[in-house]
Formats: C-alpha cells, structure tokens, sequence
C-alpha cells in the first residue's frame, strides 16, 4: 500500500467533474448551513426562528456571499475539517452533507473560494482562501512524476486567523470573480433553483395548501424541517419558499389553470411494515401536463432536500409524461435510503428498489384517476371506447380460437365502425387525444390481425405465414376434410408439423 498514489486529477473529478449544474453550488453550502444550525440549535446557542442562511448575490463585482448562523467550525478544526475531502464526521442518518466533498463545489467558478468562520467562545475567526486559478494550472500542467491530491492542495490554499467577538458563530462562503457564463449570479434562476432544491418553507400567501400538507405529514409523524433562507440583491432581501401554487397552468395555448381540490398523504412501507417514507399528493382535476417546470412532478426530498430533479421519478410511471400531469413530494425517512454522491438519485440498496416497487403502485394509481378524470370530460370517446372494448375482446377471442367466414366478416365490420367511432368523438384536453390514439392504434391492429383469421385455430397460430398463405392453407384443410377421407386428420396434422419445423429451422 505505501506504492499507492491517489492523484491530483481525482480533486478534478471531485470538484469541476463531480457535478454537470453549477447551480448544485448552491445546494451543497445551503444543506452545510443547514447541519450547522441543527448542531447550534441542539447546543442552545439559537433558537431556530433566529436561525438564517442568507445568499447575497453581487453581478457587478461578480461575488457571491453565502453565510450562516450556526456553530461554525473551531479554529484547531478548521483547516482539517475544510481541506480534508472525503473525511467528513458527518453522520448520513443525521446530516444532510456526510461525504465531504461538497464544500469544494465552487472551486470551478470562481477565481478565489474563501472560508471564513468562527465558534462560540473563541476571539479569534478563521479564514481559508483556496486559488482556484493555480489549482487549475497545477491540474492541466504535464508533469513527469506522480503528484497527489495533497501536494496539490497544499500548494493552492492559505489559512490565517483575525480578531473576532467571542459570543460570535457563524460561517461565509465567498466566491470571488464568479465565472459569468456560469449564471451563478443571476437572480431569478438562483431563486427558482433553491425554492426547489433547498429546505425551505411552503409560501404561506401563495400555497395556502402547505399548512395543511405540515400539520398532517406531522399527524403521520413527520415534521418537516425548513430554514429561514434568504436572498439578497441589490438593496432588497427576500425570504425564498418553495414554488408551489394553489392555481396553475396546464395549457398555455388555451389558457387552462388547475388547482388543488385536496391532500392525499401516502405512507410508503417496507416489507417488515416500517414506514421509509411519506408521500403528499395534490388532488387536482389533472386537466393536462402542468406548465411550470418547478411545480411539476413528483419530487423526491431527503432531509426536506430534492433528489434529482421533476423527472427523477418519471421510471415509476408506465406513461413516463403523466408525472409531469402530478404534483406532490416524497419525503424519506428511512436511514437505508441514501442519496448518492451527485445527489441526483439513490444509491441502489434494497431499500431503494422497495421503494421504487411501492411507487409505482402510486404511479398506478395516478393514471388510473388521470384516465377516469379525462373519460368524463369526453364523455363521447368514453362512450366510443366502450364500444370498441366489446368489439376489440371478441376479436381476440376469434383470432385465438378461429371463426367461419360470415362472423370474420361481422367482427371486421364492427371493428371498422368502433375505429371510425373511436376517431371521430370529440376531445377536450390532451389526455383525451392520447386515450383515443391508443384505441385507435389498437383497433387497427386487430383489423389487420382480422385479415388473416380462418375457421382453423392451428393455422391462426402459426408464425411467419402472410395472410394470403392462410388462407390457401384454409382452403387445403377445407378440402382435406371434404373428402371424408379416414386420414384427414392426420394428413392436416403432417402439414401442421411441417409448417412447425420449417419455422424452427429458419
């Protein structure tokens, strides 16, 4: 083992490679803050109401601030605690951040990543400043001999200490000369990012359902932790919540709004019983995909937390799009269910896929209602597909069991008119289009199926025949049989047999 080297480039691949959205910067400090006001409120220091994260964003100067008011680190900690990757003492069925290398997040953004901090008790602060352009430099430089993640560091990296008042906790982020192009420091979607990402608390005056959604998580045995988390720009500060609306769009074009008519709340189980997680669903009249991207979606949250994105979970559904027609979060509460290092799914433990199992009986269940919902408002296609259900079964049953020539004509015909039935109803909303699309698609397969149906089961078995050469063979087993003879079937069955292995043999 003393021949092993962990080289420099796996800091690259933890830093500027680990995460495809620069936005996740924001993530990973707020859920750092997080911890940090958890320990201080644990030890008294704050009550969580005083608690507070507050993000200045500065375009001009091209900086971003983010600080907060929790323990802090103690200066004989600081540097190990802030240079070390992936040696955190975080634990994962506490804490938000536990691998220790999220810290390290902006280092591609920004031409200098400084921490400043300080703990209760202590007059003095410290601060470490990390030269993102040299460790770049020393990153891309073609160097001979093997350099480690610990030389690299130690070149890039300062730590000094300043006088501090003693009653003082709290901990900055500051990222100086922010990558422009990186739309860090841009207002709106800094905003729309973290009201999605961060634990932060439902809008009171724009989500009068999020009250509710707390008090009965909480009569489940789920409280849901949110921070005081705040953005500052220009001269304004202003508390972020989540997205969610009591009224949104469904159809632009139209100008179509849904609302929420009530909660659902699902506790999600694992098979000893234990509850893993806790579901809350918006009861809506699912007029169609809802238009806002950050509302949209079923979310999957740890520690109050978002898991991926609005599409994480769109596995779980049969018909991928009619997440995109919910709304509502999952909130984890098993210790087995472990977000990843991206933070972009879970780590694939038996817990996750009994999860994914019991979602998709969610998922079933949504679909259901987005069919029943959409089926009263096109009463004319409800109508249509009832009709076409009847037709479509006892074509199924001919095509397995084989018909004479007067029914095969018949069932043709009434699928001909339930396809003509199903395509002329009219439609409200786009679920009606996709219901009648697939019955129509349906029904024309078994009109072509129909073509090729005889009065012999054997031969509406066989693979591989056209048509046209079933009904020849029909014609074959028609006359063996009309001539009475003794052998007829055993003459049909030789033909059967060398009709079977000439399919095995291709």
């Amino acid at each position: 083992m003393n021949k092993v080297i962990i080289g420099k480039h796996t800091l690259e691949s933890l830093t500027t490679g680990m995460y495809a959205d620069p936005y996740v910067v924001f993530r990973e400090y707020v859920q750092n803050a997080a911890d940090a006001i958890d320990n201080a409120v644990r030890q008294n220091l704050l009550t969580k109401d005083a608690a507070e994260i507050v993000i200045h964003l500065s375009p001009f100067e091209r900086k971003i601030v983010i600080s907060d008011n929790g323990t802090g680190i103690s200066t004989d900690e600081v540097e190990q605690t802030l240079i070390s990757i992936g040696n955190s003492q975080k634990k994962p069925e506490v804490d938000r951040g536990f691998r220790g290398i999220g810290r390290l997040a902006a280092l591609g953004y920004c031409s200098k990543l400084t921490f400043e901090t300080s703990a209760i008790s202590e007059n003095i602060g410290s601060r470490i400043v990390i030269d993102s352009r040299k460790l770049t430099q020393l990153l891309t430089a073609k160097d001979s001999r093997d350099v480690t993640i610990t030389e690299v560091l130690g070149q890039v990296y300062s730590i000094e200490q300043y006088p501090e008042n003693s009653t003082s906790h709290y901990f900055r982020v500051i990222l100086d000369e922010v990558d422009e192009a990186s739309g860090l420091n841009d207002y709106e979607n800094v905003v729309s990012y973290i009201s999605q990402n961060a634990p932060v608390p439902y809008d009171p005056t724009a989500f009068v359902w999020g009250e509710e959604i707390i008090k009965r998580l909480y009569a489940e045995g789920l409280e849901i932790e949110s921070y005081n988390v705040l953005i500052s720009f220009g001269n304004t500060i202003k508390p972020i919540y989540k997205p969610y609306k009591d009224r949104f769009l469904v159809d632009k074009g139209k100008n179509i709004f849904d609302s929420i008519n009530d909660i659902e709340i699902i506790k999600i189980q694992q098979n000893n019983g234990s509850v893993m997680a806790i579901t809350w669903l918006g009861k809506t009249n699912y007029l169609g995909s809802i238009y806002d991207k950050s509302i949209k979606g079923i979310r999957l949250r740890k520690g109050n937390i978002q898991i991926g994105d609005g599409q994480t979970l769109n596995a779980v559904f049969k018909d991928a799009r009619f997440n995109g027609w919910s709304i509502g979060e999952v909130f984890i509460s098993s210790t087995q269910l472990i977000p990843n290092a991206r933070r972009d799914n879970l780590e694939k433990t038996p817990a996750y896929f009994t999860l994914t199992e019991q979602l998709q009986k969610v998922a079933t269940e949504i679909t259901r209602e987005i069919r029943a919902a959409s089926l009263r408002r096109n009463r004319e296609l409800s109508e249509a597909l009832d009709k076409a259900k009847v037709s479509a079964q006892t074509a199924v049953d001919a095509i397995g069991n084989g018909i004479n020539a007067t029914d095969k004509n018949r069932i043709s015909s009434d699928l001909t008119i339930a396809r003509r039935s199903v395509l002329q109803s009219n439609v409200s909303d786009e679920s009606g289009t996709y219901y009648q699309d697939i019955a129509f698609d349906e029904l024309d397969m078994l009109i072509g199926k129909m073509k090729g149906i005889t009065t012999f089961k054997a031969i509406n078995t066989l693979e591989g025949l056209t048509n046209t050469e079933k009904r020849i063979l029909e014609k074959v087993f028609t006359a063996i049989l009309a001539s009475n003879a003794s052998n007829a079937s055993t003459i049909i069955d030789q033909i059967l047999l060398s009709f079977t292995k000439g399919n095995k043999d291709v």
